[in-house]
């Protein structure tokens, strides 16, 4: 197929986009994250239920008329925590399938037992020994923030298939199971004792989520009294977020802005309580007024904006279809249906419009703090507030911090525009949704 091409940098990545896809790793990594699409789909409107409608600090929980009935408003609650611990937070559990499943048929063994197996690896890895709770895993790795270990674990698994197993000819592929499963004994036991040891080894140094840990108490302790120093910290972590996310890991920041208040936000408040406005704040660069109330529009990486750009100039009905059914929960900064339909995650062409779209909302936002043209948001924003509304809400009602909010989302949409036709054109050109060329 014959592309035009817009410019040397538009070609240039398209063809580094079009090599990662030759890449098997690649190619598995992208078809995982549309095979648990759907998942995380339903599981973000479940989401959007549980903190922004139901939850105490939601942003619609004053909105809806409440339920006088303390029971019927638990069995809804644990409704809701179920179905979302059973989709969105058991996601990585069907990744690891999928990336098993994958592998293993690209190297023609069981891939139905590969993706069993990676099911049974995962749970084993995930398993927390205690003596309080003698059935239990550790949350946190069941959902999005274990992705990229489900993914690497799956695709791992399919590699040892592929190394103790015999290839299953068609002729065998519809035999009985146990002459299958006698085939996959070896790679079966090998996955299931590489899990063991490494269950063993979470369970020892699972207190050792150190790297983490140190970041988030360094951005939640760290403080600078400089204007400088304060938009730098905010920036670096923001950056940082930004790639995690994108490598289905979690960062500093939460979309939904519920980490802990840092010091400076802190300070910010209190001056606002005492003087009953905004503006002037003592600490105008902080996370609460940049990031959270201007680059997590639609969710991390401001991905309103590639909503809008997708429903402006895109033609392709796959990409139609995902932000369509992705608007809502987006709204409510809850992006992971749109981050594994599209998919964003790992997307060579979405990464530079991923980081790039947050930053430049950030710094105009910085600029307008800068030159008193807007207060900065110190107020607590209820969880779900919808991304235009934040920094509007987190002023207490500035005009000008909702005009901004607006132009937050021109910029972002114009930044993903030409992102998106470029995604287009290596879908045209080699559309991983198909399975033709898959091996």
């Amino acid at each position: 197929m014959n592309i035009d091409f817009q410019n040397k940098f538009e070609k240039n990545l398209i063809h580094l986009a079009l090599k990662f896809q030759k890449l098997l790793i690649y190619r598995i990594i992208q078809k995982t994250l549309l095979l648990v699409f759907p998942f995380a789909l339903f599981g973000s409107f479940i989401r959007i239920i549980q903190t922004v409608v139901i939850g105490k600090e939601g942003f619609l929980t004053d909105v809806f008329p409440t339920i006088n009935n303390d029971f019927l408003n638990r069995q809804i609650e644990n409704i809701c925590a179920g179905l979302y611990n059973l989709s969105l937070g058991f996601i990585s559990v069907m990744a690891i399938f999928g990336a098993a499943k994958y592998t293993a048929k690209h190297f023609k063994r069981d891939d139905q037992l590969a993706g069993v197996t990676g099911i049974s690896f995962y749970l084993i890895v995930d398993y927390s020994y205690s003596k309080l709770q003698p059935f239990s895993f550790h949350p946190q790795i069941l959902g999005l923030r274990g992705l990229l270990f489900a993914m690497i674990s799956g695709i791992f698994i399919g590699w040892i298939f592929k190394k103790a197993s015999r290839p299953i000819p068609i002729s065998e592929s519809e035999q009985n199971i146990w002459q299958r499963s006698f085939i996959s004994v070896r790679p079966i036991v090998i996955s299931l004792l590489v899990a063991i040891v490494l269950s063993t080894l979470i369970n020892i140094t699972y207190y050792a989520e150190a790297p983490g840990n140190f970041i988030n108490a360094v951005a939640s302790e760290y403080s600078s009294k400089s204007n400088l120093g304060q938009i730098s910290k905010t920036l670096i972590f923001s950056v940082y977020t930004l790639v995690m996310s994108f490598l289905g890991w979690s960062g500093t920041y939460s979309s939904l802005g519920v980490e802990k208040m840092d010091k400076l936000s802190t300070i910010n408040l209190n001056y606002a309580l005492d003087h009953h406005t905004a503006w002037n704040a003592p600490n105008p660069f902080t996370s609460s007024s940049l990031y959270h109330a201007f680059a997590t529009f639609g969710g991390t990486g401001a991905v309103l904006g590639l909503i809008i750009a997708i429903l402006i100039i895109s033609q392709d009905k796959d990409y139609q279809t995902v932000a369509r059914w992705s608007i809502i929960p987006s709204l409510f900064n809850i992006s992971s249906g749109l981050m594994t339909g599209i998919p964003i995650l790992f997307n060579v062409i979405f990464l530079i419009p991923f980081i790039l779209a947050p930053l430049a909302n950030m710094l105009m936002a910085a600029l307008a703090i800068q030159l008193h043209l807007m207060p900065p948001s110190v107020y607590p924003v209820p969880v779900g507030t919808p991304g235009p509304l934040t920094a509007f809400v987190g002023t207490n009602g500035s005009w000008q911090a909702l005009g901004f909010s607006i132009l937050a989302i021109v910029i972002s949409t114009l930044i993903y525009i030409p992102f998106v036709k470029m995604a287009i054109k290596v879908k045209q050109l080699d559309d991983l949704t198909s399975e033709e060329g898959e091996h």
